[in-house]
Order: structure tokens, then C-alpha cells, then sequence
């Protein structure tokens, strides 16, 4: 898949949540009125609003691998494989591979529930016609873990950015999007009128969140008391969700 399309590993948004509500709103996507405030309500939630943007965003390349040799082995004599460092075999598309280099800093995690970090750097690229699949590379990591933790077989995941000019794309601030049993929702803003819209969102990088589809550039959003905003509409609505 081009580059462009990959999201960033390891980072989930960090929005409001309301995916737990026990009623879904799957029924309440259709056209309705905007949430009006009043004084006091305006005086009470002070919602704020920001406009949407183009924003720059890094392209990143996910990464999936497994652990060929554990931090604790001995260094080898005549081998590139240190004694401190667990080392992990990646498969990537060979245009991905391509876009990585020896400076490019990778970062691994293991699957839940552990919680470890660690930090990784690109020891050898294969050549693409020794990749096990046409059209891919291997790619050896060289993984930090002084606490010896990474063992033979284990399958870490993880991100590196590619060193490829960063792409254009619409975003809100992190904020602005909450997600609902329904999907990621943002707060249109008009004169005094909110109108929840949904949207579908990509990557997120440095308190932004990509905007794939929903919203147009200099619209205005809410980026203050959006749960707020929610939870009158829910009010005004009836509650639980329903539609009148």
C-alpha cells in the first residue's frame, strides 16, 4: 500500500470517549436541527472553536516482527549481533524499505497486557530478491533491552517514519473529536449553533488528528467542553441516545 495510507503504530488517539454507552446511535445519523444554547448554558459549558486546517503530517511505517536472538547471548566474534540487544526480523513492502535508513529510529511494544517500551534501530536490509515474498524486504532490527525481557519467538510491533517528504491532509486538534458508540464526532460551529457531525479520522501526531472525510478546510469546530456539548444534546434529545 503506498505510504501515504499508513497510519501511525502504536498511538491511538487520544479523544474523548463515549463508546461504552449502552444505547447506540446508529438511528440518530440522519439530518437533525443543531443544538442551540442558551445564556446560561453558553456562560456555563464556554465552548471554544478553532477553524480546520492543512496540516503536514509525517508518513510512518507500521511494523510487525518477531524476536530471532535474545539480549542475554553472548556477542558474536564474527557477527554484527551485540550482547544487550534483542534483534527482530520485519518484513516491509520493498518501496517502504526503501524509504528507511540507519538513522531512522523505530519503536516496538509488545502485545497487551504488557506495557513495555523500547527503541530499536535498522541493523541490515535484505535485498528484495531474498525477501520471502515478491515485492518485500526483510529488515533485521537492533532492539534496546537491557532488562533482557524480549525472548526467542516473541512478536513485537512498532513504528518507524520514513524519510519521504511529509503529505498534506485536513486536521483538528485532538480535542475536537470525541468518540461515541456511533464513531469519532466533532461539533460544528455557527454563529450559536453546534452541530454534532461525524467524521472518519486517520493518524494523530503531536495533538493533531487527521481528518479523512466529514469536514471542510476553515470550517469552524469545538475544541472545549465538546463532551459537554454531547451530553446536553443527549439531554435535549430524551436521553439514552434516541431519536425524536
Amino acid at each position: 500500500p503506498p505510504a501515504a495510507q499508513i497510519p501511525k503504530a502504536g498511538i491511538e488517539p487520544q479523544v474523548h470517549s463515549h463508546e461504552d454507552d449502552k444505547e447506540k446511535e446508529d438511528h440518530c445519523n440522519e439530518k437533525k436541527e443543531a443544538l442551540t444554547l442558551s445564556p446560561d448554558e453558553a456562560a456555563v459549558l464556554a465552548p471554544e472553536s478553532k477553524p480546520v486546517v492543512l496540516r503536514e503530517f509525517g508518513q510512518t511505517a507500521l511494523l510487525s516482527g518477531q524476536i530471532y536472538r535474545g539480549a542475554g547471548e553472548a556477542s558474536l566474534r564474527h557477527g554484527r549481533e551485540k550482547q544487550g540487544f534483542a534483534y527482530a526480523s520485519c518484513l516491509l513492502p520493498a518501496e517502504m524499505a526503501n524509504a528507511i535508513t540507519r538513522k531512522s529510529e523505530a519503536h516496538f511494544s509488545r502485545p497487551p497486557p504488557s506495557a513495555d517500551l523500547f527503541t530499536g534501530s535498522l541493523l541490515h536490509k535484505e535485498e528484495e530478491e531474498a525477501g520471502w515474498r515478491a515485492g518485500q524486504r526483510e529488515l533485521l532490527w537492533e532492539i534496546k533491552d537491557p532488562a533482557i525481557s524480549l525472548q526467542v519467538g516473541d512478536i513485537v510491533t512498532g513504528s518507524v517514519p520514513l524519510e519521504i517528504p511529509p503529505r498534506q491532509a485536513l486536521a483538528v486538534p485532538v480535542e475536537a473529536v470525541l468518540l461515541t458508540a456511533a464513531g469519532p464526532v466533532v461539533y460544528l460551529h455557527q454563529e450559536n449553533f453546534w452541530s454534532r457531525t461525524p467524521v472518519k479520522t486517520g493518524v494523530q501526531d503531536a495533538g493533531w488528528v487527521e481528518i479523512l472525510e466529514g469536514l471542510q478546510e476553515k470550517a469552524e469546530v469545538a475544541i472545549r467542553s465538546v463532551d459537554a456539548l454531547y451530553l446536553l444534546e443527549r439531554k435535549k434529545e430524551g436521553g439514552g441516545g434516541h431519536c425524536h
